[in-house]
């Protein structure tokens, strides 16, 4: 009789976990939900998607050349945007206004083909004049006319005398990203990332007060991550965006290029996303003018692939040139 009332007693005690079991689960569920609608980022990392595949070609390049096997440059000898062959870099058109804003450095096209362009002095302050640093160049996708779009905030000085060194655009945001050392002193970092809302031109700081380079941003999940090279350290870091990219969290040092090979002085100046490779251009950066506009540095180059189990960027290729 006795083993009969202990078994009874087993048997209604243990339904009394289920309720609590279901209730902890829901709970889960519903702040998993909450989180999800706030738009805080996800707590497992998700493999990034590339955002930039709706660019174009400028009409212009057609109108220009017949030949599919040209691209647009800045790191010739000529001075401002060229269009050159890809292979032997022969310059085969160079528009009246081309240039206009001295050196140039940066580029990016967005979805309709117009072209984004930075001014970088490269020989001396006489061909880009301090004023001008603060200017992005746009280059109209039909007729190829270089004119003026957006000055962004900080004033140069002949000790940094560089502002934009990276440009990125993303489709899906309609939005250029502009990494910058502008208005930087040897004590003092001003440079960021600006988020420029196409086609307004309107503005929105999303790192302030670290100098930076090479720019990119990928899909990650429901959002978005901003990835920086920085200017004063061989680092990249990340900021978490949120599916209008807006700045959801701190931004976080992701890879050490040493740890790739890089040298002390060495930056990532250009970021991209080809398939799931991470790939980095590297070059010296020193803050200061090269000693004559034909020597331009070498680049080398390092790539990483996504350990999707771990959540984190592996190295796959050192720095090799």
């Amino acid at each position: 009789m006795a083993q009969q009332t202990r078994q009874r007693k087993s048997r209604r005690g243990i339904p009394g976990f289920l309720p609590v079991a279901l209730g902890v689960a829901a709970l889960v569920a519903v702040a998993a939900g909450l989180a999800l609608a706030l738009g805080f980022p996800q707590t497992v990392p998700v493999a990034p998607v590339a955002v930039d595949g709706c660019r174009v070609t400028p009409q212009f390049v057609a109108t220009a050349s017949p030949s599919s096997n040209v691209a647009l440059a800045t790191d010739g000898r000529e001075m401002g945007l060229v269009l050159r062959t890809v292979d032997g870099g022969t310059p085969v058109y160079q528009h009246p206004t081309w240039d206009d804003a001295g050196y140039l450095g940066a580029i990016a096209y967005d979805q309709a083909g117009n072209v984004y362009a930075a001014p970088t002095p490269r020989l001396s302050l006489a061909d880009n004049p301090l004023a001008g640093t603060a200017m992005l160049w746009r280059a109209d996708t039909v007729t190829g006319d270089l004119q003026p779009f957006v000055s962004l905030p900080g004033v140069a000085n002949e000790r940094n005398p560089f502002g934009v060194l990276g440009l990125f655009y993303a489709c899906g945001l309609d939005t250029l990203y502009a990494g910058s050392v502008l208005g930087s002193t040897p004590s003092a970092e001003r440079g960021g990332v600006i988020a420029i809302h196409l086609p307004d031109g309107g503005q929105t700081a999303l790192i302030s007060d670290t100098d930076v380079m090479g720019v990119l941003v990928v899909r990650q999940g429901t959002g978005y991550t901003l990835y920086a090279g920085l200017a004063r350290r061989p680092a990249i870091i990340a900021l978490s965006l949120d599916a209008q990219g807006h700045a959801v969290g701190p931004m976080t040092q992701v890879i050490d290029l040493i740890d790739a090979g890089a040298t002390p002085q060495e930056r990532a100046r250009k970021l991209r996303l080809v398939g799931d490779t991470l790939v980095a251009d590297l070059v010296p950066f020193t803050f200061s003018l090269q000693a004559n506009a034909t020597d331009l540095p070498q680049i080398r180059r390092a790539t990483w692939i996504w350990d999707a189990a771990a959540g984190v960027w592996a190295l796959r290729q050192a720095a090799t040139l």
